[in-house]
């Protein structure tokens, strides 16, 4: 079923602000909000948990909860909720941007959110920057397929509607041809995107920005709702490679978003909640990829095996979120990123040591900055030890490439720790 196309025309205002994992005071929510929340918020099968927990006092009061996921969401006929990062600190558009992998140059300007805690108005002006990026350098255009009445004759002629729908002595044509045009997948997944974010950035500078993009693109390209089956569909060239950073977040909101348009005269509930789980794993993949080349080692995110036998019928499969080779067969060090802002659980442990029973090797387990509480090094079955490292996504940084210098050295130093051990 395809999402209607948001408004976004009205700043959002946030009535309940939560960090990750706190709770509301109890209030009042209403049947159809409950239901939105349960049903399209919570919904869906690509998600780890509830977006929002949703629990009941005993005089039938709403609490809710935050979890790993964090953004906005206008409730219908409720309140809109705001949850904002904790452990990124004032580091969260560097965060974004190192996990998304775009090029830092791209994001040149100073805005007020650069180094500013609320998620979507940092994604906003990431996402402002990169749109800028594409429209100096100029909208892709495609061929497309047209057919039509034309007053002369224009590529290949459809005999059987000319001779329908003409006289013998015709004055105009039925014709087929291949028009070029802005409208392509692309240009309308970055259009819809960015109709989205303006429906949830409150910062104002930013949707005013947004929107001045918005209505040039509109000039060129039809607003409509694009799906991930469509994004898949894009293929760049060497002529549109400028787009795949834009692309790239533009998937991150629409996988992301549930809009609805409700009835005239009503306002739109709409939510856009990312897995900041999802973000950190982006981020450690990226870094210890880059550490792990600049060793001659070869690094394969999310790899998958059945090498843990259960005692049943069955084995378990494995997928640690990175691997490290330093050859081609016996791995080197398995890693598992944990976006949590408390101490490590049982299943947290439970996890990385059943990836090192399986593979025969050391892990990591890699968390972002909670003040060095996690920070510890164990030992899995007498031989192979286990690191919890920390990572500086909340120090101190004057720009972007301070934050990756700063971020890859503690990946760096967190390799060569569990190797010496």
């Amino acid at each position: 079923m395809s999402i209607p196309v948001p408004r976004g025309e009205a700043e959002v205002t946030a009535d309940i602000e939560l960090g990750e994992y706190e709770e509301s005071d109890p209030i009042e929510l209403s049947e159809q909000a409950a239901r939105m929340l349960t049903q399209d918020v919570n919904g869906g099968t690509d998600r780890d948990g509830d977006r929002i927990n949703l629990r009941y006092t005993r005089d039938g009061k709403a609490i809710l909860k935050a979890t790993q996921y964090v953004g906005i969401v206008s409730l219908l006929d409720g309140p809109v909720i705001q949850v904002s990062p904790k452990a990124a600190g004032t580091n969260l558009l560097y965060l974004l941007q190192y996990a998304q992998d775009t090029t830092p140059t791209t994001f040149a300007s100073e805005t007020p959110f650069q180094r500013g805690p609320t998620f979507l108005d940092a994604f906003g002006a990431l996402f402002e920057a990169e749109l800028r990026e594409v429209l100096n350098r100029g909208l892709q255009t495609d061929y497309r397929r047209v057919a039509g009445t034309e007053p002369h004759l224009r590529g290949q002629l459809n005999i059987q509607q000319q001779l329908q729908r003409h006289p013998p002595t015709p004055t105009k044509f039925e014709c087929t041809y291949d028009e070029l045009t802005h409208d392509t997948t692309a240009n309308r997944a970055i259009l819809y995107a960015t109709s989205v974010l303006l429906g949830t950035v409150s910062d104002r500078s930013i949707t005013q920005t947004l929107r001045q993009h918005q209505q040039l693109l509109r000039r060129r390209v039809e607003l409509t709702p694009v799906t991930g089956a469509e994004l898949d569909g894009i293929q760049l060239t060497r002529l549109s490679e400028h787009y795949e950073d834009i692309l790239r977040l533009s998937r991150l909101v629409i996988e992301n978003a549930f809009v609805s348009e409700l009835t005239a005269g009503s306002s739109t509930s709409f939510a856009l909640m990312v897995n900041m789980n999802t973000v950190f794993e982006n981020a450690i993949e990226r870094a210890v990829t880059t550490v792990s080349e600049q060793r001659g080692w070869t690094v394969k995110p999310q790899e998958k095996t059945q090498s843990l036998l259960t005692g049943g019928k069955h084995n378990v499969t494995l997928k640690p979120d990175v691997t490290i080779y330093e050859g081609h067969e016996q791995p080197l060090i398995v890693g598992d990123a944990k976006w949590k802002i408390d101490t490590p659980s049982n299943s947290d442990y439970y996890q990385l040591t059943s990836y090192m029973l399986g593979r025969d090797a050391p892990g990591i387990l890699f968390y972002p900055d909670c003040d060095g509480d996690n920070a510890t090094t164990a030992e899995v079955a007498g031989q192979f030890p286990l690191e919890i490292v920390e990572l500086p996504t909340a120090a101190a940084v004057d720009d972007f490439d301070e934050f990756v210098d700063q971020f890859e050295a503690a990946v760096m130093i967190a390799i060569d720790s569990l190797l010496e051990y």
